[in-house]
């Protein structure tokens, strides 16, 4: 595989862990019955999105 398939795979990686995790962590806030489940689970998948994103670029950051 060259490097942007390499690169490219890795994004997908760090998303979807993202995106899994922010979504485990809203259904478990929906127990606090303060937001519907599924409300919570997207907003959760949402911020998973970004932070994963985030966590991403300051990685390949520090590589440079």
């Amino acid at each position: 595989m060259d490097d942007d398939g390499r690169e490219f795979m890795q994004w997908i990686d760090v998303l979807a862990k993202g995106i899994i995790a922010g979504a485990a962590i809203g259904y478990l806030f929906s127990f606090t019955d303060m937001m519907a489940p599924g409300k919570a689970v997207a907003l959760g998948g949402l911020a998973g999105c970004l932070a994963s994103i985030t966590f991403k670029n300051r990685q390949d950051d520090r590589k440079k």
